[in-house]
């Protein structure tokens, strides 16, 4: 049976859009459950192989709700609270939206994300940052891909995907670059050595990333530290694009530049 799984902030339920969404999903005669952010739910309790994972919030909520889409192999629907982000979509056209997954007429948007070492458990949407811990270390890295060897001392480096090429790695000087393309963004941190303010790879590229012993630093995924090292030898880390995919649907995949560069130049 069908139903729906909604991922949101307790601050937004009382959002009128929010109330919307709730009585269009009642007059369907469908079963949801909303999630709260905030309160760590395990989600495998509300989910099925019909479940629809809507996202509704801003783009944090988003990429939170992504992982669990992704998880469970699950469609996945972003919505915002009323301004379009980035990653999140409008609700205006929600009820045609809801009666085509019904009818299982979906236009499915494939999104990629950024894995490391090949662990599908901890995919990044956004970007995957190796960081330094230190104030006053940079870290010494060696970066290579397709045979050829560059050397970075720098703050850190982005590893980004194209649907997060508007987040950090735009922050740090690397190019925006269209939602619908498959790419992997290197862009390194404040870079000491000489290095191209960024390098954009194709989907099948693989990027290996050695990390010099001696160095403290973090890696985070998508803004979530997930490991620190103090390292006594030289790592050795491989960042690919998932042959798995991401299934969006209630979007037009345009690239949203206006609202994008609007934003950055007001």
């Amino acid at each position: 049976m069908k139903n729906i799984l909604i991922i949101s902030s307790k601050k937004y339920t009382k959002l009128k859009n929010y109330t919307d969404l709730i009585d269009l999903i009642n007059l369907k005669k469908l079963k949801y459950h909303t999630s709260y952010v905030e309160d760590n739910e395990t989600y495998s309790d509300h989910v099925s192989s019909e479940t629809l994972v809507i996202s509704f919030g801003g783009d944090g909520t988003a990429l939170k709700a992504m992982k669990v889409s992704w998880t469970h192999d699950l469609l996945f629907m972003p919505l915002g609270t009323g301004r379009v982000g980035y990653l999140v979509n409008n609700s205006e056209n929600i009820k045609f939206m809801l009666d085509d997954w019904i009818s299982g007429i979906n236009k499915v948007d494939k999104r990629h994300a950024i894995i490391q070492d090949n662990n599908l458990g901890l995919p990044a949407f956004n970007e995957i940052v190796l960081i330094k811990n230190s104030p006053t270390r940079i870290l010494d890295i060696v970066v290579k891909t397709y045979d050829q060897t560059v050397k970075l001392r720098a703050d850190g480096i982005i590893i980004s995907t194209s649907l997060g090429s508007t987040a950090y790695n735009y922050s740090a000087g690397g190019p925006i670059v269209q939602n619908s393309l498959n790419s992997i963004i290197v862009t390194p941190i404040s870079p000491f050595s000489k290095f191209p303010r960024s390098i954009v790879l194709d989907q099948n590229s693989l990027i290996e990333i050695e990390i010099k012993k001696k160095q403290n630093y973090a890696i985070q995924f998508d803004g979530v530290v997930e490991s620190e090292f103090n390292n006594d030898k030289d790592v050795m880390l491989n960042y690919t694009l998932s042959k798995k995919s991401l299934n969006i649907i209630g979007t037009d995949n345009a690239p949203r530049l206006d609202l994008f560069l609007n934003q950055i130049l007001r």
